[in-house]
């Protein structure tokens, strides 16, 4: 069944742009902002969507730039469309345009690195879903447009389209004029080539972004920023003699800082910097896929000293408070936490808390940070106040709470056997409680019980049945047999219960009276000890 199909590229009639202050990105068509990184470009619906995202300001592709994405090609493979595409053009932030093919409609001039996710013969797409890069509207993988590619887009496979992300990173190195797009962890791309002048005339300002588009099959498709070299993440600082600036980004999965000189981590994502002198930072962030990236941060001092101490991190018990003063002369304060004004403050709740001074005298600002936990009360309990063994077994207390430690009498433990009957005094020292708790140890053979010697069945209610008891050391009569004096059986019990009269010999054989005598037992059981073993013994039958 033939259908349109969309793959996406720079798309131009312009559809409604959205842009606002707390949005980076002008959201074009079907578009939608998921979340402060995150947008959905297109809806799984087959009536030819389209979204797009751009940035409202130009970019310089004199300079180089470092793009770490994570994409999401919707669940519907064969049956899903149609692709998305990363961007350059100067036309405009708000461009769109559904077409068949990639939707480039003869767009002058653009760049665009296509990932599409549907076969189009007359394009000459290959069966797979695949990664190229494009110029000027181009939507056949012929001629002088088709600038790299098609490749496959992920290596080992032939289909994107997987319910799931995957990682896009796209670098520009300017003074080498490469181009290089890795996609699931792998280079997938490599162009070379002076675009600024081949492609865009000279002109060197670009709008970039993201489109998607639909035809007559869709797909959910997304994308999501984990690292915009656009957007710097590190601003320059000037810090006091003596303060800290506060040092942060995120997007990585590991972080290496240099030089190490005045930082608190080389491998943290958030640092506390206080050099002796002005000192530029470098921060390699590592994606997912272990390819660095960098920033940089100049940390300028100057002025005179300007001492901010919240102290070492801490940790509060319940119903506990922590007071801060960092006053400083003719300072101004901006806390992390927005309900803290001033020099003095005080804070109950955990949390990692900053605070920057700015002198107003001199321009230069000192800050510091402090993480503030909350101790959990722990629930200290050895086990039941008695506690009896069997002989050989072994009571088992474990000692192991967080933030404590155990002690039995007065010696520290993590776990404790108890094998010999006494009396133990455990106490448990927390940082806002000691408690203490003990417990009596008792021995048994755990294979007590009792069979009287005699018994007398003349129906008086007293003793009128031979039957084994126990106080629970007893937990299975597997057969309990009772013998004449001649060998022959009498009574025979199988799969009893101990204590239960009616379960027991009543004197009788068959219907008559057994004669008064002695008579033989024995009385195989598992007992509480987890031993099983044939007990025997007499019994004498009185009237």
């Amino acid at each position: 069944m033939w259908r349109y199909c969309l793959s996406i590229f720079l798309l131009l009639v312009p559809f409604l742009g959205l842009f606002a202050q707390d949005r980076e990105f002008f959201i074009n068509g079907t578009a939608t902002q998921l979340n402060d990184s995150c947008f959905q470009l297109t809806p799984d619906r087959d009536t030819f969507e389209v979204g797009s995202i751009w940035y409202p300001d130009k970019v310089d592709l004199r300079n180089s730039f470092d793009l770490v994405m994570e994409m999401n090609f919707g669940c519907k493979d064969e049956f899903g469309a149609d692709g998305i595409v990363f961007g350059l053009q100067p036309v405009s932030a708000s461009v769109g345009r559904g077409g068949e093919g990639l939707g480039i409609g003869g767009i002058r001039p653009a760049l665009g690195v296509e990932f599409d996710t549907y076969y189009n013969g007359n394009r000459l797409d290959p069966l797979f879903d695949h990664i190229a890069i494009m110029a000027n509207g181009a939507v056949t993988h012929s001629g002088v447009d088709n600038l790299a590619g098609p490749v496959r887009a992920r290596a080992g496979s032939d289909n994107i389209e997987i319910c799931a992300p995957l990682p896009l990173r796209v670098t520009w190195d300017a003074p080498a004029r490469n181009l290089k797009v890795y996609f699931d962890c792998e280079l997938r791309l490599d162009y070379t080539a002076d675009i600024v002048n081949t492609i865009f005339g000279g002109d060197p300002f670009m709008y970039y972004g993201f489109a998607a588009a639909t035809g007559g099959l869709g797909n959910v498709q997304s994308v999501c920023f984990t690292f915009n070299s656009f957007q710097k993440q590190l601003a320059d600082v000037t810090v006091c003699p003596g303060g800290k600036a506060l040092l942060d980004v995120s997007g990585g999965a590991s972080y290496a800082w240099s030089p190490a000189a005045g930082l608190s981590s080389t491998t943290a994502p958030s640092v506390e910097a206080s050099p002796d002198s002005t000192t530029t930072y470098t921060v390699k962030i590592f994606d997912a896929c272990g390819l660095p990236r960098l920033d940089t941060v100049r940390v300028a001092v100057t002025g005179d000293s300007a001492f901010v101490q919240l102290g070492p991190d801490t940790t509060l018990c319940p119903g506990e408070s922590l007071d801060f003063d960092v006053s400083v002369p003719t300072a101004t304060y901006t806390w992390s936490d927005s309900t803290l004004r001033g020099p003095v403050v005080t804070v109950t709740d955990p949390g990692i808390y900053s605070v920057t001074a700015t002198r107003t005298d001199i321009i230069c600002t000192a800050a510091d940070r402090i993480v503030v936990g909350a101790y959990a009360l722990p629930d200290f309990d050895v086990g039941p106040a008695d506690t009896s063994l069997c002989t050989g077994d072994t009571l088992l207390i474990d000692g192991v709470y967080p933030d404590a430690q155990a002690f039995v009498d007065g010696q520290p433990f993590d776990t404790l056997e108890l094998r010999a009957p006494d009396y133990y005094t455990f106490t448990l020292e927390h940082p806002c409680i000691t408690e203490v708790d003990a417990i009596e140890v008792s021995l048994s053979s755990c294979r007590e019980y009792y069979l009287p010697t005699a018994f007398s069945p003349n129906g008086d209610g007293t003793n009128d049945r031979f039957f084994p008891l126990d106080g629970g050391d007893i937990l299975r009569v597997r057969r309990f047999t009772i013998f004449d004096r001649w060998g022959a059986v009498v009574f025979d019990g199988t799969d009893l219960t101990s204590n239960t009269p009616e379960l027991g010999w009543d004197g009788r054989v068959g219907e008559r009276e057994a004669p008064i005598g002695t008579y033989v037992w024995t009385m195989e059981a598992d007992f509480r000890s987890g031993q099983r073993s044939v007990e025997r013994g007499a019994v004498q039958l009185l009237r």
